[in-house]
């Protein structure tokens, strides 16, 4: 039940601002509405207003507004001829067959900006992680320093600067940085780097090389012989300070060991240990002291690496396993490349794909080696039933990051009728794309989804709470405007291509081409709902 109430308050909305297009439409130009009908079928309710007699029917699939004139065979009162809409200027019947889909289309901006008028703080632009070899890094942006402008624009949130950066790949831009309270600027050009979209098309972007989170100061040891191992220390601990200095991220480890040099140090650190509990098992972080007096004879060094390069976990049976790569192993290189972040790991690894790449590992203990990992392409199904591909490895790093906090909106208003239409234009590019990769046959027909679809998803939506629900409506009302326009004829596309070609023409088609054109939608359309049928059946049903 529960279910089926999502489903109606998902579709009925869509269903009424389609139709109340065409209504406030043909109102507009003077066309008579004969009746207006949410939902298929006998009257349940009915109600005559005016000249215009409004129901509700019981099959919630649709809608229909019944406009006099619309057909052309159809008898008509000499009083009323003015009145029908194949009497109207064709303008005016231009605008009451499209204000239907038109109005899909305007439905998202509403709901779209409810939805982003809810936020009330947002990511800051502060970076956080530098990418190895990245452009950031060739600039020498570090972590904790805050974008204020990029080329004279004031950015204000790390979605921002995202997008400003990703519309310059290989051009240089002007970045303002804010660092310990003094701001400078900083010419950067960001690389281009080459990524598949949410519709599988090839994008260049612009790439800096950041990262909003930063690593917690969690330690990995590769030397058995080194002073920390001696001193009982193990990879996966967290040090918090060294001779009282706080330490908080990796970075601040890294210069703190860089500057205490051949001094010895009093460190204080966290070590996770698992305690059993009623509903489970909790990890408790116990803190420890130690004494370390760095080697002369290896540098100053220690023994404490960050621990962003140290494996944590191994999947069984991945491609990491299948390569000999086990738990607490450092990555030392990829590709002959030397790393110091994850991160980089993870790009590179992207961007081999399925590609065999070599990378140099190092076991505590052991002599460092080279194994060769292939990535295998797996696939998992969303909250909504939707097959999604990625590349799979197979081995987690430890990885104990946070990210600043999220700072209070400027402009609230502003930022949500922004992000609102952002949004809008973004799904229409993506639907748009979709369409030409189906007509072209980049792109198959599985992923199309019928009235059983919506049903299924409807109440997954409503679970995940009202911004969720929100956000699939505004999709839906996005298809359901976007298909409209189609030019099939049965279809309100099809109808404005009818009064298209009466442009071209300069007379009406004939009866027996409008038949038979629409006989053809009619068919497209059929096959087309069967085809999404059977995606939804084989989706929900046949899993």
């Amino acid at each position: 039940m529960t279910q089926f109430l999502a489903f109606i308050l998902l579709i009925g909305p869509l269903i009424f601002v389609h139709e109340l297009g065409h209504l406030l439409a043909a109102k507009l130009v003077d066309v008579k509405v004969v009746r207006f009908s949410l939902g298929f079928g006998p009257a349940l309710a009915r109600i005559r207003l005016g000249e215009t007699e409004y129901r509700i029917a019981p099959i919630p699939l649709g809608g229909y507004v019944t406009l006099l004139g619309q057909s052309p065979d159809e008898p008509l009162a000499p009083h009323e001829a003015h009145r029908a809409l194949r009497n109207r200027p064709l303008w005016a019947r231009y605008l009451v067959l499209g204000a239907g889909p038109l109005f899909n289309l305007l439905l998202p901006l509403l709901l779209y900006f409810t939805f982003y008028l809810g936020h009330t703080v947002i990511p800051p632009p502060v970076i956080g992680t530098v990418l190895d070899d990245s452009a950031a890094a060739t600039s020498e942006l570090q972590s904790g320093d805050r974008i204020v402008a990029i080329d004279g624009t004031d950015i204000h949130s790390w979605g921002e600067m995202q997008d400003h950066v990703r519309a310059a790949p290989d051009r240089e831009v002007k970045l303002q940085i804010e660092r310990d309270g003094v701001r400078f600027d900083r010419f950067v050009t960001p690389r281009r780097s080459v990524v598949k979209n949410a519709v599988d098309e090839p994008e260049a972007r612009g790439m800096l090389g950041v990262f909003p989170w930063v690593y917690a100061p969690q330690i990995g040891i590769v030397d058995t012989d080194s002073p920390a191992h001696e001193q009982g220390l193990m990879t996966g601990d967290i040090i918090t300070s060294i001779n009282g200095e706080p330490i908080e991220t990796v970075e601040d480890l890294e210069r703190e060991l860089t500057r205490q040099g051949t001094a010895l140090l009093r460190l204080t650190y966290l070590r996770a240990v698992p305690v059993r509990g009623e509903l489970g098992t909790y990890w408790w972080y116990a803190s420890h002291h130690a004494r370390l007096l760095p080697r002369h004879e290896a540098g100053a060094s220690t023994g404490l690496l960050p621990a962003n390069t140290f494996v944590r976990t191994v999947a069984s049976g991945s491609p990491a396993a299948k390569a000999g790569i086990r738990p607490g192993d450092r990555v030392l290189a990829v590709d002959e490349r030397p790393v110091t972040r994850w991160e980089t790991v993870a790009v590179m690894l992207d961007r081999q794909g399925t590609k065999p790449i070599d990378m140099r590992v190092q076991s505590p203990g052991e002599a460092p080696r080279t194994v060769r990992v292939e990535q295998e392409i797996r696939t998992h199904r969303g909250i909504y039933k939707q097959e999604r591909s990625y590349l799979f490895f197979g081995a987690d790093p430890y990885a104990k990051r946070d990210a600043p906090p999220p700072e209070p909106i400027r402009g609230r208003v502003t930022y949500a009728v922004r992000s609102a239409v952002s949004e809008t234009l973004s799904m229409l590019g993506m639907m748009w794309t979709s369409l030409r990769q189906m007509v072209t046959l980049e792109r198959g027909v599985d992923e199309l989804s019928s009235v059983v679809g919506i049903f299924n998803v409807a109440g997954t939506a409503a679970e995940q709470g009202p911004g969720q629900f929100l956000l699939l409506m505004a999709l839906l009302s996005i298809n359901l405007g976007f298909v409209n326009l189609l030019p099939i004829p049965i279809l309100d596309g099809g109808h404005l291509m009818f009064f298209t070609l009466e442009a071209l023409r300069r007379r009406p088609l004939g009866q027996r081409a409008r038949e038979v054109a629409s006989a053809v939608g009619l068919v497209i359309i059929l096959v087309l709902l069967l085809i999404a049928l059977r995606n939804d059946i084989t989706r929900f049903w046949m899993d």
